[in-house]
């Protein structure tokens, strides 16, 4: 099993070559960055209609690429603040057919061992988009850098995909966030938790998920990465519905988490309020995807996150 950690930043279509020009341009400048082509990836996800292997914290996909299929099985892993952490097993198959011999118990929940859901498997959903990929070495830390554009397609709908993931390879996590807050100085970005299966099970069941629940005893950080994780649900949410009515529960989310971050952060985030409602008031909108060109806003989400790992590793 590989452990797959990774940071996901959502960025619109229409910025997506200010992403291209900045990551193109580290590599004229770092001699151990290497770009390389772009690929087509096309992606079937498997799973019961009552979404089995989804409430199991299962991902089951076989992807195409060149001829080749993989078969990838996920775990939903956990959120480290901002970051995804993540189990992960492939194994290339030899056509686009499950080989479900080759999952064992020690990959599977105990609710999965029984098989009894393997005859009810089917393609729920998939996702099919173009992939550029750099691999960057910053700070003795090495990572892979991707860049994917496309749709999520089921049955029930269709969802973008326009997302950067900056994956560690090798070195120091917060190198990622430091390398990303480089990028949100001068493109606009945001962090996302929202994986490409949550969004192809979002478009059955029209529901967006929000973290678990605080316990009576959970610490100021623990609050304080509840509340980050809250902003993040819900402004993707905003993004996905382009409904202006989440900006309620994002400001209350920020309002929220300013009282568990240092000062200096707490102001950015006072301040970034404050731009967003002028903004708005100034566009005169019902759309609130106005309020992705901002670089604030990922540059408060990234330096947000980078302290509360911190904090949450002394």
């Amino acid at each position: 099993m590989a452990m797959e950690l990774e940071l996901k930043l959502m960025i619109q279509k229409d910025h997506l070559n200010l992403a291209y020009d900045f990551l193109n341009a580290i590599c004229q400048q770092e001699p151990e960055c290497q770009a390389e082509p772009s690929l087509q990836l096309m992606n079937g996800y498997f799973d019961t209609q009552d979404k089995t292997l989804m409430n199991a914290g299962i991902a089951l996909r076989i992807r195409a690429i060149n001829e080749r299929y993989i078969q990838t099985l996920k775990t939903r892993g956990s959120n480290r603040i901002g970051m995804h952490a993540r189990g992960e097993w492939e194994w290339d198959i030899k056509e686009d057919k499950l080989e479900l011999e080759r999952l064992t118990d020690e990959m599977l929940p105990e609710s999965l061992h029984d098989r009894a859901w393997e005859k009810d498997l089917e393609q729920v959903f998939r996702t099919d988009f173009e992939r550029q990929i750099w691999l960057i070495k910053a700070s003795n830390t090495l990572m892979e850098v991707v860049c994917d554009q496309g749709e999520v397609t089921s049955p029930y709908g269709k969802d973008q995909i326009s997302e950067l993931e900056l994956e560690l390879k090798s070195g120091d996590e917060i190198a990622l966030y430091d390398f990303a807050s480089r990028l949100a100085l001068t493109v606009p970005v945001q962090v996302s938790t929202v994986s490409k299966a949550q969004k192809g099970v979002r478009l059955k069941d029209n529901k967006i998920e929000l973290p678990d629940a605080l316990s009576e005893n959970a610490s100021a950080i623990e609050q304080g990465a509840f509340w980050y994780e809250t902003w993040l649900v819900y402004w993707e949410a905003m993004c996905f519905y382009d409904d202006i009515a989440f900006l309620t529960p994002v400001y209350d989310a920020m309002d929220q988490l300013a009282n568990f971050v240092s000062p200096l952060l707490a102001q950015d985030l006072v301040n970034l309020e404050t731009l967003m409602k002028r903004k708005m008031m100034q566009l005169d909108s019902e759309s609130p995807l106005p309020l992705t060109a901002l670089l604030e806003t990922g540059q408060s989400m990234l330096a947000i996150a980078r302290w509360l790992n911190r904090q949450n590793s002394q």
